[in-house]
């Protein structure tokens, strides 16, 4: 019987798609496959490695496709100085600079490029923050007015920075005037919106910052990251007008779409008096996250690159080093990506005690689940638990992959911390009784998976995995065999096409009633369904031995020895093949 592990969560994606519409990205899209299909043919090089340019355009071809970052940006920096006038190489060693974060390469590189070259939208988009970084905002202008023509992103930004540059000039009404213009376009209405906002902050009168932070509002569809930071930014303008009730209903409201706002919700009200007024760099910071989200959106719908996502975030990071949000979506953006070393590097300079903390360790945990490695796994889920010593979530999430590690005692421990810390809902508690059965099981603590599958048939009745578990254990123990048969007939009639059930049902039929008949069908097509699974396998070629069919089960248990069987399964494969086959006791009972 094979258990699925992880447990039903309510946690929605931290990234989903803000429903708001980027036009086509006309970007270059770099070195593909059909890039590198053209290169021609690898030979021994007859000079120095370090200089051969179709060795560094490989290498490049191949990190970019793999994405990544890092390494394909290392090796365009050393193939752009063999080729210094291939556009395409300038314009991909641009990119991918900054997508690593390198603003001064990225900034060289862009100036380098010509004012008139295609796809020059980031160039432009990185040369004009740059400049608004500095507060160089005639500089700033030089480079948005340029070219009548602009990609998506600076027809994006633009209006934004230009509305930031004058209000730090001394001109918020005519900030207001040329964002208003801007809203005018409904699919990016609420961004320029809740740029006003900010921007009327530095009138006389805090009347209208009011009004434009309520017409900007939070929509059901909103991601939580643009929850969040609509709350910190409205929060902080009530909470500084004295509106402290009001500042922390904005935040507590984020409880009412996104469990995961749970995390979060106290640490950001108690952060509410320390939010100042929204600065221009603030501005200009929040302006990329936005558009990091409206691209991820149209990834999403389109399946364009997420390149111009990760470059906008950097850009993000850049300006407001201190925008957590930023970083938080970056990480989630290189676990999309397969990037789990980048991911974690940008949440490792997230303090502990930032509001935002426990979200970003519920991301490490996310990235640390996309690696596959158990250690990493449980470091992720320490870390999580110190800040959040008895969230049910993180225990459960930990005493799972302490099980999977070995660990049955301490993951008996966690799972009942988890119990008294969990609401007592039948729909919370059955899943955490089952998978301390599962690890006192492991552990040999058979009084203790008694009583909890005891219990977790009571809270459950209906569950086809409690009925799978319980029927399952109870046959391998012996134990009210003819009820724990009717259990699993019950849970493979309500799971028809589960290979666990029906593997488990099948195997009782062999084990309790030695009905070769009934069970080698279930048995076959739970292999069909489940291929590699060496559990499954042993008990089908157990079907074969019984039948007769002595060549075929051993090479089945062969097939299986090779599918990565647990240590359990292992022996039992070994000991049918070297000791003549299994030995059941209903078969051998039988005249």
């Amino acid at each position: 019987m094979q258990i699925t592990r992880g447990w039903p969560r309510s946690f929605e994606e931290f990234s989903r798609p803000l429903r708001l519409v980027l036009p086509a990205l006309a970007l270059g899209s770099g070195l593909t496959g059909s890039a590198l299909a053209a290169l021609p043919p690898a030979i021994k090089p007859t000079v120095n490695p370090e200089n051969s340019l179709t060795g560094w355009m490989l290498a490049a071809t191949v990190m970019m496709e793999r994405g990544d970052v890092p390494a394909a940006n290392l090796a365009l920096s050393h193939a752009l100085p063999l080729a210094p006038h291939n556009l395409q190489l300038q314009h991909d060693a641009l990119r991918y600079a900054a997508m690593a974060g390198h603003q001064p390469e990225a900034v060289k590189l862009a100036n380098a490029l010509p004012d008139q070259a295609a796809g020059s939208d980031i160039g432009t988009l990185i040369l004009a923050q740059d400049a608004f970084a500095r507060q160089d905002w005639a500089a700033m202008r030089r480079i948005l007015t340029r070219s009548p023509h602009h990609g998506p992103l600076v027809t994006i930004a633009a209006p934004v920075l230009m509305g930031w540059s004058l209000a730090a000039e001394g001109h918020p009404d005519k900030a207001l005037n040329l964002l208003a213009e801007a809203a005018g376009q409904p699919a990016t209405r609420r961004l320029y919106l809740l740029h006003a906002a900010m921007v009327a902050e530095y009138l006389p009168t805090p009347l209208l910052a009011g009004q434009l932070y309520h017409r900007t509002g939070n929509a059901s569809g909103d991601p939580l990251t643009l929850q969040i930071l609509y709350a910190q930014l409205y929060g902080g303008w009530l909470e500084r007008h004295g509106h402290h009730k009001e500042a922390s209903d904005a935040v507590a409201a984020l409880g009412v779409t996104s469990p995961l706002a749970a995390l979060v919700i106290g640490p950001l009200q108690q952060d509410l008096p320390n939010l100042k007024k929204p600065t221009p760099v603030l501005g200009g910071a929040i302006l990329n996250l936005q558009m990091a989200l409206m691209i991820t959106d149209a990834i999403q719908q389109d399946g364009i690159p997420r390149d111009p996502a990760i470059i906008a975030l950097q850009q993000a990071i850049f300006l407001d080093p201190g925008l957590t949000l930023a970083r938080i979506f970056l990480a989630d953006t290189f676990r999309e990506a397969n990037q789990i070393s980048s991911g974690l590097a940008e949440l490792n300079s997230i303090s502990p005690s930032d509001p935002l903390a426990a979200l970003a360790a519920q991301e490490r945990i996310n990235l640390a689940l996309r690696s596959g490695d158990l250690e990493q796994e449980a470091d992720a889920l320490h870390r999580a638990l110190a800040l959040r010593p008895e969230n049910p979530e993180f225990l459960i999430q930990l005493a799972e992959v302490e099980d999977q590690r070995g660990h049955h005692t301490d993951a008996i421990a966690l799972y009942t911390r988890a119990l008294k810390a969990s609401p007592p809902r039948k729909e919370i508690l059955w899943p955490i009784l089952l998978g301390r059965a599962m690890a006192a099981q492991e552990s040999g603590n058979w009084p203790m998976v008694q009583d909890d599958m005891k219990h977790a048939l009571e809270l459950a009745p209906d569950q086809p995995e409690v009925l799978n578990f319980v029927g399952y254990a109870n046959i391998e123990h012996n134990t009210d065999q003819a009820q724990s048969l009717a259990m699993l007939k019950k849970a493979v009639d309500l799971q028809p096409a589960d290979a666990s059930i029906q593997d488990s049902y099948a195997w009782a039929l062999l084990k309790y009633r030695a009905d070769l008949k009934t069970a080698l069908p279930v048995l076959v097509q739970a292999a069909e369904h489940a291929p590699g699974d060496a559990e499954i396998g042993y008990h089908l070629g157990v079907a074969y031995w019984y039948l007769g069919r002595h060549t075929e089960a051993q090479d089945q248990w062969n097939q299986s020895l090779d599918d990565n069987p647990q240590p359990q399964d292992r022996a039992l494969l070994l000991q049918a093949l070297q000791n003549g086959g299994p030995h059941l006791a209903a078969f051998e009972q039988k005249p």
